[in-house]
């Protein structure tokens, strides 16, 4: 294609993006949620002190700075970026993500960043730090949900536990029997992405794990609060627990774009209301949860997208 075309095919592309999550948003937070989003204005601006607001708002943009910081220092090792444009792609990817189940988005959009020759360890790079945050939610929820469990005498017989315990192992021998075998493409097997992961220096694997754990006490810190706000009773020794379970349980659960906040409300709500948490302060979290932590941050990154101008070599 010519270059004229290249770049009508750019622009275009940009618009339908932007388009997209403009009308994203709008089903999400304006039809889906209609009812509680009034609640939660009225919320907002009658009990609740501006300061708390603003806390939430510093929270939620801390989030997404320490996962900047960690995306540049992923791609030290590759192509140093500065903290700037670490941000762009961060927040550009976030938006493209929304836009596809289970966010796989996340990986072409950082990848487009790059050079043709970079993009297949841009991909590595983009599932070892997802992997990273997926091992911080793991090592604390499963202790969580195992308490939540036995705190709650929850119908879990220990055939289900031996059974799931089964199906671990199961999965374990799996991997390691098809570890040298291409996944997606030509040079990308198990074998191969622990060898990568291996090579790289210590103090990067180190910082980038740090950053995933004060993330994930941001956005915690963040959801637990708007919980109490909302009227949550001020117990953080089972709200704690309740929490980590919550991110666990909607972490591993397969999802639509469209379910992603009804089922992230149905798990807050059932986990919850354990303790007689009130089913609207719940969802209205999850809801407020979702607008600072993803819907603005995308808005943010569409606008990113539909700015970007690739540089030539």
């Amino acid at each position: 294609m010519s270059d004229k075309a290249n770049q009508y095919l750019l622009v275009a592309l940009k618009l339908i993006i932007l388009v997209a999550m403009g009308l994203f948003l709008y089903q999400k937070v304006f039809v889906d949620n209609s009812g509680q989003l009034e609640q939660l204005w009225a919320k907002l601006s009658g009990d609740l002190p501006l300061w708390t607001v603003g806390i939430w708002l510093l929270l939620s943009l801390l989030n997404w700075a320490l996962e900047a910081r960690k995306w540049q220092l992923l791609t030290f090792t590759t192509q140093p970026i500065s903290y700037s444009l670490a941000w762009k792609q961060t927040y550009a990817s976030l938006a493209a993500s929304l836009l596809t189940p289970q966010r796989v988005g996340e990986y072409g959009a950082k990848a487009l960043f790059f050079e043709p020759g970079q993009r297949k360890r841009i991909l590595w790079l983009t599932f070892l730090g997802n992997m990273q945050q997926m091992a911080v939610t793991l090592l604390l929820g499963i202790p969580a949900l195992l308490w939540v469990s036995f705190s709650f005498e929850l119908p879990i017989s220990k055939l289900n536990v031996v059974l799931i315990l089964i199906v671990l192992v199961m999965l374990m021998v799996f991997a390691y029997l098809i570890r040298k075998r291409q996944l997606l493409f030509q040079g990308l097997s198990l074998s191969a992405l622990w060898k990568k992961t291996a090579e790289l220096p210590r103090i990067i694997l180190s910082w980038t794990a740090v950053h995933s754990l004060l993330r994930y006490l941001c956005f915690g810190s963040l959801t637990l609060w708007m919980l109490i706000g909302f009227g949550a009773p001020l117990n953080l020794s089972v709200l704690i627990p309740l929490l980590f379970a919550y991110y666990l349980l909607s972490s591993i659960t397969p999802m639509l774009l469209v379910l992603d906040i009804v089922v992230k409300s149905g798990i807050a709500v059932a986990l919850f209301g354990l303790v007689g948490v009130d089913e609207i302060s719940v969802v209205m979290a999850v809801l407020l949860g979702w607008i600072l932590n993803f819907g603005f941050p995308a808005l943010i990154g569409s606008g990113v997208i539909a700015a970007y101008k690739r540089k030539k070599a």
